[in-house]
Order: structure tokens, then sequence, then C-alpha cells
């Protein structure tokens, strides 16, 4: 063999190992991957459900024993004797006792920070008459501190069981607050959150009197002399000049938010409106471990 001859063929050998190698790199690359998915099954999850219904959402499986989850991610579904491999030393293990589970719900519209707010504040949701309402408000007025404002929500007219005397409309005038609560500014919500009741210092601190006019796309409610009687509806709640939370505040609804949505089983909530700074604030509560819902 010719030292030419030899070399065309070191070539030729050199070209088909190199053409190995290269085919067995998707080889490699799978092998690799099922290594370390086997190394996933293998880990200890932070979470075990097991000895319950669970709902799956998958055709395949509709229901399933047990779960293992790692890291917020579900990492198996199965039987209750096949998930023990995924229980370790720091597992957290539940025991559903045959209960029923399912995957959380998906809140598509909603005010989260409002819902933290109605944690703090008075809450008027099962309230059946006006008058029930003031006395919820008078109590809360001995607790408050001189001038402090009082915020609630949750009243609608249409529960209440009579007519407040007098009325406009079938709401009240704000006298009745008044006597209650001369000195703070009280704002009720309505539950739909499209109007807002009012006392007189709330008025006064706002600049709202008989010659205030109606904003646009809202309206300050009066009675046949003209007097506001008290109740804001739809833009008109803006013109009351009510002081907005500071951060602490806001850090508390938000937590109190996460807490009320995922005790009635929202994984995750689309936000509708909340300014940007909150969303700074929901980063430093989700960096903190603070916040368990996806928002």
């Amino acid at each position: 063999m010719t030292t030419k001859t030899r070399l065309l063929s070191a070539v030729l050998l050199g070209g088909g190992l190199l053409a190995s190698l290269l085919a067995m790199r998707p080889l490699q690359r799978h092998l690799s991957l099922l290594a370390q998915q086997a190394q996933s099954q293998t880990l200890p999850a932070d979470l075990v459900l097991r000895n319950g219904r669970i709902v799956t959402v998958d055709d395949q499986m509709p229901e399933a024993q047990a779960l293992a989850a790692r890291g917020g991610k579900i990492v198996f579904v199965g039987t209750s004797a096949d998930v023990q491999r995924f229980v370790g030393p720091s597992t957290q293990v539940i025991d559903l006792a045959g209960q029923f589970a399912m995957p959380g719900f998906i809140e598509g519209h909603g005010h989260f920070t409002g819902i933290g707010e109605n944690r703090i504040n008075l809450d008027f949701m099962n309230t059946k008459s006006w008058d029930e309402i003031v006395d919820i408000v008078a109590q809360a007025v001995e607790k408050a501190k001189p001038g402090e404002w009082i915020f609630g929500r949750g009243w609608h007219q249409d529960k209440w069981t009579s007519r407040p005397e007098p009325n406009v409309e079938g709401f009240p005038l704000h006298a009745s607050l008044d006597k209650v609560s001369p000195n703070n500014p009280v704002v009720l919500t309505h539950a739909s959150g499209h109007a807002s009741f009012v006392n007189a210092k709330a008025m006064e601190l706002s600049g709202i009197t008989k010659s205030t006019a109606n904003p646009t796309g809202g309206e300050i409610l009066k009675d046949s002399n003209g007097n506001p009687t008290g109740l804001m509806r739809e833009s008109a709640q803006g013109r009351v000049l009510r002081p907005g939370p500071t951060d602490d505040q806001l850090r508390r609804q938000l937590t109190l938010a996460d807490d009320e949505v995922i005790r009635k089983g929202i994984t995750s909530f689309q936000d509708a409106g909340s300014p940007f700074h909150v969303f700074d604030l929901v980063k430093e509560l989700n960096n903190e471990n603070k916040m368990h819902v996806r928002l």
C-alpha cells in the first residue's frame, strides 16, 4: 500500500468515525434526558396527596388516588402505593381519606387588593336593613381614632327587609350616619362597587355641596331640595377624597387577599386594574415567599 493510499484510508476511516460520533449525539441526549427523568422520579417530593379521589382533567386517567409535587409542579399522578417512592424526610404528606381533590380555580377578572381590603374593613354582605348598617358603623366609631376614616362594603338595598325612612329612590339620607359618626368620615361601598354612601364629614372634607355638579359618568344623588343624600353613583365616587393606602397597608391587603383566595380554592388570579406599584409589592412578597396564588 502506497503512502497516498494509506493516507486516503485514514481520512475515510476518520470520516466514518466522525459520522458515527455525530450520529450518536441524539442518542446521548435522549439517554441523558431519560437519566434526568429517572432521577426526578426518585427525588423526594415537597408535597404528596394520597388516598383521595383526585380529578386530573385528563381523559386518559380522569381520576387518581395520589399525586406528588415538587417545586410547585406535579411530578406524579397515580396510585397511593406508587406515590410512596416520592415520600422523603421533608415531604408534606396529606392523607385525603377518600376526599375529593381537583385542580384549583382560575379567577378571570377580579380586584385582588379589594379582597384584602374587605377583610380589613366593615363587612355588610349579610346585613338586612339600613338600621343594622348604622349600628355596625356606630360600633366602629367607638373604636376609631378621632378623624379616622371608616370604610365598609357589601350592602345591597335589595336585601333590606324594609326601605329606610326618609329615603330618595329607596336610599337613605346621610343624617342617620351623621348621628353616630359626626367627626369620622364614613365611606360605605355598594356590593357591586358601582356606588358608595358617605356621611356629611366625608362630603365636607371632599368639598361636596349642594352646588357640586355631577361628574361625567356619575351622579351625586340629591333630594328634592337639591341637597346631596350621601349616595355617590359610579364616577361620582371619585369625588370623595378618601386617603390612599400606605405601602404597609397594601402589603397587608395583598397577604390577606392571598389567604382568602387560597382558602377558597383559587390558585390563579387575573387582576383587573391594579397600578404597577402594587405589582412591585407583589414581587417583593413573592421573593419573601409570602404569596401562594399565581397572580
